[in-house]
């Protein structure tokens, strides 16, 4: 009887090990909307669109292109009266990093590092971007409903993440012009003391 107990007992705590891990590396998605709409791209739009770069690593290639937005709607050099030292940062110090990537290689790992004022213990600080809204149409973001997300496991350290998506790289529909095409993810970084200073080194992005 003591015997069957542990055995039920060991069970217990083995499912909700697994519930808790499956949890943990659930991908968070969030609608462009959250960000704003077109009309006060101003003053959330911080660094627009870059062009497409290549990426290759461990025999897969990818391309990437980045975005920076802040997500409180707060650049400063839109506010009412804007500090000029502090030009090209987000006031409340709250930055987003916004990378879509293409790619036809199979179970892709994306890794990206030197992330300064990283909290991965949030799992609302990284993630997936859908386009959700018919008011925001000018920032990087998937074209697809949530449901058509695949199954994206994250592992995440002081100032990293990694975003792994399985099987062969989804394919999206493009979306306008500057909403792009292809499966794209976020990052949210806050400034640590002192004032909210411009972006100054970007992350390192790798693919394996």
């Amino acid at each position: 009887m003591r015997t069957n107990r542990s055995a039920t007992e060991f069970a217990l705590v083995a499912v909700i090990v697994l519930c808790a891990t499956t949890m943990l590396f659930a991908v968070t998605i969030r609608g462009s909307s959250a960000n704003g709409e077109d009309s006060g791209a101003p003053h959330w739009l911080l660094l627009g669109r870059s062009k497409n770069l290549s990426l290759s690593g461990n025999g897969k290639t990818a391309t990437m292109r980045r975005e920076i937005v802040c997500p409180n709607q707060d650049v400063e050099n839109a506010q009412f009266s804007p500090v000029l030292t502090l030009s090209g940062s987000c006031d409340s110090g709250t930055l987003m990093l916004i990378y879509q990537f293409q790619s036809t290689a199979s179970n892709l790992g994306i890794t990206f590092k030197s992330l300064a004022g990283f909290d991965g213990t949030n799992v609302n600080n990284y993630g997936v971007m859908i386009c959700d809204s018919p008011n925001n149409t000018i920032e990087l973001c998937t074209n697809s409903p949530q449901s058509g997300i695949p199954n994206i496991t994250t592992t995440t350290g002081k100032s990293s993440v990694t975003f792994t998506v399985p099987g062969i790289f989804p394919t999206y529909s493009a979306g306008t012009a500057q909403q792009g095409q292809g499966l794209t993810f976020f990052i949210i970084l806050q400034a640590a003391g002192g004032p909210p200073l411009p972006m100054g080194m970007q992350p390192t992005v790798t693919i394996q």
